[in-house]
């Protein structure tokens, strides 16, 4: 059957004719260990066993909560070469967002690290679900990952799965900030090493790939697992939250020909650079995607280590970049051109195509496109239009054909990587005694990139420690990325005559503040 397909059987190919080659250079505080491909292999198949040993149905989900490692890896290609759906979520999450995915998934098994699996008991629990195991991943203690491992047989046959079969979910955000499951398809990987990867990336067995992007997310499971393993490449794997020193101290070791980050970690690392930091020596290539790159630190990395920054855009949906800049060929401030296998288009309201020059929404088209969002019918409608994916971003194509993002048609916004609904941060300050109304809007800092400000007007005249207990609740109730990084009292916000807030008012307002017009 010619349309035959697994991914994971694909991706560990390398491993039949070069076993002992390095895939994965674990680099933990606690652990340093480099697995070879046919070491990774042979886990993968036991993996598959034990899963079959449950037994895991066909697309049954497998929700891995787990940190940037060899066992997030195993987990993964395990699932997909028996023929399971894993869905690879934020490890360092409470019971109550464990609770939506438990359930969302529907998942027969969860796999988290010790300090996650409380967490994820709960959820189990909270979700009333129904005979799910949970495995964590400390070694040497029973009812672990591998101890189920060690007691399995191989699986030596991969799923009979075919391209269009789904391998694997990513939960994307949207306007609500309701997470939607991304249904991939095996075929969507290849598709992104052949474009992405093999135009920009160019990857061949002698590269070393480090990435500060996590592998929940999109960019991130691209960047440290399905690129350099379709190449035989090595993937360094830290799993501590990112921290600039220890990724100088990374670099620096392991010499990584290919770095990828997030513009706000291009900021910290070249704020903390060592007087003796040499990216050059080895470092062919540094990529990012995430959120936009400020013209004024893509001239300063290239000042300060003589490299660019190759900047791009991608999404959940497209699993990948679809848009980018060349190697050589920079533009600060611009996206460059579709990669090839990819189509984009800037359309009006109608639907037409502008002129260069004119603004609209952005389109693309391309064989990585997800199959639609996990049980969202009306989202899937309103995203997906045949071919195309609605990217949710305002562009313009320029005289030169290089496109540019203008920012969100929603109220979304991403800070540090990762989308972020200002109703979700609006609804937790409204929580806190002592506020009559909240508005929170992203606005550059001095280095350009985003950081979200908590605008709130107080019940009462005297406000003093209102702004505390909003940092509080908010600490209490959100992850660090969506925590406001200002908290500002306030006489009153802008609102149309029907009450809607208008945040493009309260943005200006914010900019004033920061330049020093307002008080």
């Amino acid at each position: 059957m010619t349309d035959r397909l697994n991914i994971a059987a694909a991706l560990l190919a390398f491993a039949e004719t070069s076993p002992a080659a390095t895939a994965l250079r674990i680099r933990a505080d606690a652990e340093r260990r480099d697995w070879t491909y046919g070491e990774l292999a042979a886990a993968v198949l036991r993996f598959a066993g034990a899963l079959l040993q449950i037994p895991i149905a066909e697309e049954q989900r497998i929700l891995i909560a787990l940190p940037d490692s060899a066992e997030l890896v195993v987990a993964f290609l395990g699932a997909i070469w028996a023929g399971a759906v894993p869905v690879v979520v934020n490890p360092a999450l409470r019971a109550d967002d464990y609770t939506f995915f438990v359930a969302d998934t529907r998942a027969k098994l969860v796999i988290g690290t010790r300090q996650s699996i409380g967490a994820l008991e709960e959820a189990i629990d909270r979700a009333a679900s129904r005979s799910v195991e949970a495995w964590t991943v400390a070694a040497g203690e029973e009812g672990t990952l591998w101890d189920a491992v060690r007691g399995a047989s191989e699986a030596r046959d991969p799923f009979p799965s075919v391209r269009d079969d789904a391998a694997f979910w990513l939960y994307s955000s949207g306007t609500t900030g309701r997470p939607k499951g991304t249904i991939h398809r095996h075929a969507n990987i290849l598709h992104a090493v052949d474009s992405y990867g093999r135009h920009i990336l160019a990857l061949t067995p002698r590269d070393v790939v480090y990435s500060t992007s996590r592998m929940f997310f999109a960019y991130g499971l691209g960047a440290s697992l399905y690129f350099p393993l379709a190449a035989g490449a090595s993937s360094v794997l830290s799993p501590e939250p990112f921290d600039a020193s220890r990724s100088w101290r990374l670099i620096e070791q392991e010499r990584p020909s290919l770095l990828f980050a997030v513009p706000s970690v291009y900021r910290a690392m070249l704020d903390l650079a060592p007087a003796d930091a040499d990216v050059g020596s080895s470092v062919r290539l540094c990529l990012s995607a995430g959120e936009g790159l400020p013209e004024s630190l893509f001239e300063q990395w290239r000042r300060r280590f003589g490299l660019e920054i190759v900047d791009g855009v991608g999404s959940t949906e497209a699993l990948h970049i679809y848009l980018s800049n060349r190697p050589g060929a920079c533009r600060p401030g611009a996206l460059g051109t579709p990669v090839p296998g990819y189509d984009v288009r800037v359309v009006d309201e109608a639907g037409r195509d502008t002129a260069r020059g004119e603004p609209g929404r952005m389109l693309v088209r391309g064989a990585s496109l997800a199959a639609g969002y996990w049980h969202r019918r009306e989202a899937t409608e309103r995203a997906f239009l045949g071919e195309w994916f609605v990217t949710g971003d305002q562009a313009v194509q320029d005289e030169d054909g290089l496109y540019r993002v203008l920012g969100r048609v929603d109220d979304m916004l991403k800070v540090s990587g990762q989308w972020v609904s200002p109703s979700d941060v609006e609804e937790a300050i409204r929580s806190v005694a002592g506020v009559a109304d909240c508005g929170v809007v992203g606005v550059p800092d001095t280095a350009g990139l985003t950081e979200l400000v908590a605008c709130v007007v107080a019940t009462e005249q005297d406000a003093s420690g209102l702004a505390a207990s909003v940092e509080a609740r908010c600490a209490e109730r959100m992850p660090r990325y969506k925590r406001p990084r200002r908290v500002i009292l306030v006489a009153s916000l802008p609102r149309t005559p029907t009450g809607k807030l208008q945040r493009f008012r309260l943005r200006e307002m914010m900019q004033r503040v920061r330049r020093g017009e307002l008080d």
